[in-house]
Formats: C-alpha cells, structure tokens, sequence
C-alpha cells in the first residue's frame, strides 16, 4: 500500500498538470466606428407674433406658419422657427424629438417637420420620430410649430419666452 501511494501521488500531480497543458486561448477584438456628434443652428428665430395677455389665451402656429387661436394673425413678427442639424452619418437611422418646455408664463407644446430633401418626418411633442439620412448625409431641416399658451398673466408689451429642446439621437 505504502508502493502504490507512492505512484499514485506523482501520477496525480502530473494529471493536474497535464490538464493545464491541453488548455489553449485566443485573443480578440472589439471594433466600434467613431462618429462626431450632430451640431445644431437656430436658421430662423420662432415668433408667434402678439397674443393676449390673459390666463388660458392659447395661440397655434400649423405647419405652414399661419397663427390662429388668440393672437393676432396679422402681426409682421411672426416667423416659423427653423432649426439645421448638420455632422449626421450617412445613410443612418436616427430619432428626432422636438420637445416644448412650460417656462414662467406660458407653456409650448412643439409640433415640426424634418426633412432633407428626400425624407420627411412629423414629430408630436416629446415624441420620438424616425429619420434615415440620405446616402450623402444631407443637412436636416426641423421646423417649428405647435401651441403656446399663457399660463401666468402677461404683462402687455413686454416679450415672453418659452424654450424647447430639439434631439437627434440614434435610432
């Protein structure tokens, strides 16, 4: 018995060290594509022109930049807000959400088209909507329209602001 440990101890050993020898590895890597990030120009400043002062007054710019609702539509100041993305990646899928923000005394509910000439997408507020750019990565449009209304009395004259975000993301 004492023999057999003897042999069966060195041959244990050199089982524990042989496994180790028959185990192999290889390395590899991880590979990502660096983009730059989108940059953003306000091409046209949005003015809803005049609007009442008072409480609840609401004021609704379409699509096209006609303004109804409690505002005067006739006012000269009134501008559609245009805003270009540029720096996008070619033939990429991305999420465009434009979002209002509710400021001291009035709130924007956003509505906007983006387009490149090729592709145009509708976006409600704070909705994602999804863009492709063309395969020469085109500049984006986003225009701006939507609601303001009044929730904090106005004073009459004076200019109130509201912000809003715009956000390109990929999709």
């Amino acid at each position: 018995m004492k023999n057999l440990n003897k042999i069966v101890l060195p041959l244990s050993l050199l089982a524990l060290t042989s496994t180790a020898a028959l185990a192999s590895e290889s390395s590899y890597f991880a590979t990502v594509k660096a983009f730059t990030e989108p940059t953003f120009a306000e091409a046209t400043a949005m003015h809803f022109g005049k609007m009442n002062v008072i409480v609840g007054s609401v004021c609704t710019m379409d699509a096209a930049g006609a303004v109804t609702g409690d505002c005067d539509a006739a006012d000269a100041a009134i501008t559609q807000g245009e805003i270009t993305v540029s720096g996008l990646e070619k033939s990429t899928a991305y999420n465009i959400t434009v979002t209002g923000e509710a400021g001291a005394s009035l709130t924007y509910t956003t509505a906007a088209e983006a387009s490149d000439g090729t592709t145009t997408v509708t976006t409600a507020d704070g909705v994602a909507s999804a863009f492709t750019t063309d395969a020469s990565a085109t500049d984006i449009a986003v225009k701006l329209y939507g609601a303001l209304a009044v929730t904090t009395e106005l004073v009459a004259g004076s200019d109130n602001t509201v912000g809003y975000t715009v956000n390109v993301s990929f999709n």
